[in-house]
């Protein structure tokens, strides 16, 4: 596990791999009895967490939701979480690689925003239980590789990803959103299109046929921020990963991320993060465990 900024430990997916000698880019695992993950950390990969029997606490990106039986939990790249649970708990996690999860994230059906802003979703012993088998599935897949078992698994992933928007969906608070605000949802869905060419809310606001401001006053009252803030955001989280994930020369990468000049690019990534490209990369380099 490796430092990040702020000493907080970077896991990487290849570390998960490892431990449990399963060296695919979708990874089950169960656990019984109590655990805890006191110490933040930042994973590079996202996690599903289904807790069957637990009580206690889960903390994501700052904030802190009960853990409770029959739940779901999602932990998105990126995000800085940790957790302790007091009783004897089955637990079962579902880690994907985030090449993988950014081909599953167009088979949600709500923005990834969405589902970062409600990480924790409450399920019916019904519902519980489909997941479960679900998760049970790429369980066995594992444990009988074949050849179609990527296929197989991601096909699974997908009826995952699916069950979870229609979880979500119940909730009335975001279905009414989208519902009565579809220029939403399709701003975010141009902006997972276009953001490497666009960095401007004028841009989208202009394909979607509406005023910049209106959007603006949109995303501010259901979002919680504004619009350039979700659109520079989004930017910025993808170059991480490329800076993370890959050894590409920089310049290409601000390059192919639509910025005409190297200095430019570093200033953008600076204001966001508080550090250059070459400061964050050499933070996520291999030099083994710290």
């Amino acid at each position: 596990m490796n430092k990040g900024f702020g000493d907080i430990p970077i896991r990487q997916i290849d570390e998960i791999q490892k431990q449990l000698h399963l060296y695919h880019n979708i990874v089950y695992h169960q656990m019984k009895g109590m655990y805890a993950i006191q110490t933040p950390v930042k994973n590079d990969f996202f996690t599903l967490i289904l807790f069957e029997k637990a009580e206690g606490k889960h903390v994501i990106n700052g904030r802190e939701y009960p853990i409770k039986d029959m739940q779901l939990h999602m932990v998105f790249a990126g995000q800085i979480h940790h957790w302790e649970y007091k009783s004897t708990a089955n637990v079962y996690q579902i880690f994907v690689h985030r090449e993988v999860f950014e081909r599953l994230e167009g088979f949600m059906q709500y923005p990834a925003l969405v589902y970062k802003k409600k990480p924790v979703t409450e399920l019916s012993i019904k519902d519980f239980q489909k997941l479960v088998r679900e998760f049970q599935d790429i369980r066995d897949e594992l444990r009988s590789p074949s050849p179609v078992m990527n296929e197989i698994m991601y096909s699974k992933m997908k009826i995952i990803i699916r069950n979870i928007s229609r979880q979500l969906q119940k909730n009335g608070e975001y279905f009414d959103i989208y519902e009565s605000h579809p220029v939403l949802f399709d701003f975010m869905s141009l902006l997972a299109k276009d953001f490497k060419l666009e960095r401007t809310k004028k841009y989208y606001a202009g394909i979607l046929g509406i005023n910049a401001n209106y959007l603006n006053v949109l995303c501010k009252k259901y979002f919680e921020k504004t619009a350039t803030e979700i659109i520079h955001s989004h930017i910025v989280d993808k170059i991480q990963y490329r800076l993370m994930m890959t050894d590409e020369p920089l310049k290409d990468i601000a390059f192919d991320f639509g910025f005409q000049s190297y200095g430019y690019f570093s200033g953008f990534i600076k204001k966001y993060t508080g550090f250059t490209p070459k400061q964050l990369r050499e933070s996520y380099l291999k030099k083994g465990n710290e």
